[in-house]
């Protein structure tokens, strides 16, 4: 059932991505980032590992590598970021069967938990983010992984739980998103406690913190690896958080976070939560009611202090400015109602227990009270009600400015001119500019090294281009001598943006401050695009002064 499961939910978000991106081009700037990030790995003038960058965490572009060799027949997996859209239609059907797996190991109803499985799988946030190439469908599936095993341990006391969990599961989340690491540390404080007090006698601090260090140490070792190895290349440990690139450098240049403060920044965080699981505070009452002093109880826990970790770092790096007001920074409260809506029920038939540890709690099931027979059915309508409230609230542009265009495409409606459905349409039509830019210049037939862009927005232009080798940007080794001698260098053009907001971070402004208005006496204006994408900058092609007859000597 399981294997039937994940490949409907893969065609169906598989398809969605392609409606959206191909069909209607919407996609989302990070998606069509980390697509143009691994192409570079392979395919820009330079190939080579480090071209991946460093702002993001590195896994979700590095396992769209393997699509890359298929781009020249497929332009749409880099164009449209269709690669992205089949990692993130993998990894979120494997979220959705892990789901199923939760209920499946506690012996639950077959049609109770895939009823729960449905509506995670359908609820439009999972449905748009399981089809769009972010990172938020690879970090889900590795951090429900890691809650379905420490369920497991929870009751069955097995180290390999905890192997799997840390070594597997929450190694690879962090390396799929900074905020993973919250849920590395709630796990470790979880499991560092339940160890010492299942203890019966000393050493109890010396195992717990041997499984601490189970969970909680591959994690620990991804962010100190991930930090080493920028720190190594580019000279900051934090590219995120510090680099020109970085989230601080892009509020600073789009005029400084929008946080009326600590309390204001915490109230968005918790209409956020509440918007995607506007129920999970009741199922969490309702599984508590229902389990509490009986076994297992503590199984409540895991996904409460995993998930609600991820979801307190999001809310405090949104309050304290440090972050931005995105819905789907939020979207952690999805599968933590769809856990808790697994547990809040009286399980069946547990799992056996392959290698039960010596602290292991005796077999035992919840007894079937009133309130757990009468959970199937309120448990389910209770996660029901949260579909149509996270569809409306994708709509809501102060806490959805990524989703709410979606209009655009759900309800087109040519006739209305209103200033919503206006910028909504310009949303909606980000990069398609950069794609015609990338087709003129592949029609130029140009040789390699002819165009000098950064990637702050040249990222869409490249990603778009079939000749990406025809593009120097910043990852290339040589990007900072041909971008000080662009003459001298043979190079051709130089594909500039406004030196104001965002493009003041562009390496050609901060090279030739005058550049986009004057050409800074190296270039002449060939071409200028108006651009259709909202918050998109016009761009100016410059044609680069034909070198001397002394220069050529």
């Amino acid at each position: 059932m399981a294997v039937l499961v994940y490949c409907l939910l893969f065609a169906l978000y598989l398809g969605v991505g392609y409606w959206l991106q191909v069909c209607n081009g919407f996609i989302l700037g990070d998606a069509l980032s980390r697509v143009a990030a691994a192409e570079s790995v392979l395919y820009s003038r330079s190939p080579h590992v480090a071209a991946v960058g460093f702002v993001f965490t590195p896994l979700t572009a590095l396992i769209e590598l393997p699509a890359m060799p298929f781009m020249q027949v497929l332009p749409e997996l880099t164009g449209r970021a269709l690669a992205g859209s089949i990692v993130s239609a993998l990894f979120m059907a494997g979220a959705a069967v892990q789901i199923l797996g939760i209920g499946t190991d506690r012996g639950l109803p077959r049609r109770y938990r895939l009823a729960i499985t449905a509506m995670f799988a359908l609820n439009p946030m999972i449905l748009f983010y399981g089809s769009n190439g972010m990172s938020e469908a690879p970090f889900l599936f590795f951090s429900i992984w890691a809650v379905r095993r420490l369920i497991l341990w929870m009751v069955d006391d097995d180290v390999h739980h905890l192997i799997s969990a840390g070594f597997i599961a929450m190694g690879l989340a962090y390396l799929t998103r900074y905020d993973a690491a919250g849920a590395v540390a709630g796990a470790g404080a979880l499991v560092f406690a339940t160890t010492y007090l299942r203890a019966p006698a000393p050493p109890r601090i010396r195992r717990a913190l041997l499984d601490l260090i189970l969970v909680a140490g591959p994690g620990a070792g991804s962010f100190l690896g991930w930090a080493a190895a920028s720190w190594l290349i580019t000279g900051d440990a934090f590219a995120q958080f510090s680099s020109r690139y970085g989230n601080a450098a892009i509020l600073a240049q789009s005029g400084g976070s929008q946080v009326g403060g600590f309390g204001s920044g915490l109230l968005f965080a918790a209409v956020s939560v509440l918007l995607l699981a506007p129920t999970v505070i009741p199922i969490a009452v309702w599984a508590g009611w229902v389990r509490w002093r009986r076994p297992n109880w503590t199984v409540l826990l895991v996904p409460t202090v995993m998930f609600g970790a991820v979801l307190v770092f999001q809310a405090h790096s949104y309050a304290t400015g440090s972050t931005f007001g995105f819905l789907r920074f939020y979207i952690a409260a999805l599968p933590l109602a769809a856990c808790l809506a697994m547990l809040a029920v009286p399980e069946g038939p547990l799992l056996p227990a392959k290698r039960p540890g010596r602290h292991a709690p005796p077999p035992a099931t919840v007894a079937t009270t009133r309130a757990g027979r009468a959970g199937y059915p309120v448990v389910a309508v209770l996660l029901a009600v949260g579909l149509p409230v996270a569809g409306w609230g994708m709509s809501l542009p102060k806490y959805a400015p990524q989703e709410y265009a979606l209009g655009a495409v759900l309800r087109p409606d040519p006739d209305d001119t209103s200033a919503r459905k206006t910028v909504e349409r310009r949303i909606a039509a980000t990069f398609s500019t950069e794609r015609q830019i990338a087709e003129y210049l592949d029609r130029l037939n140009l040789p390699e090294s002819s165009v000098i862009t950064d990637t702050v927005y040249g990222f869409a232009v490249v990603a778009a281009s079939r000749k990406p080798r025809t593009f120097v940007i910043p990852s290339d080794p040589d990007f900072v001598q041909l971008l000080n001698d662009p003459i001298g260098g043979d190079v051709r053009y130089l594909l500039a943006v406004p030196d104001t907001g965002r493009g003041a971070s562009d390496a050609l402004n901060q090279r030739y401050p005058t550049l986009y208005e004057t050409g800074a006496e190296v270039a002449t204006l060939e071409l200028e695009i108006a651009n259709d994408g909202d918050s998109q900058p016009n761009w100016r092609l410059y044609r680069v002064f034909e070198p001397s007859a002394g220069d050529r000597e």
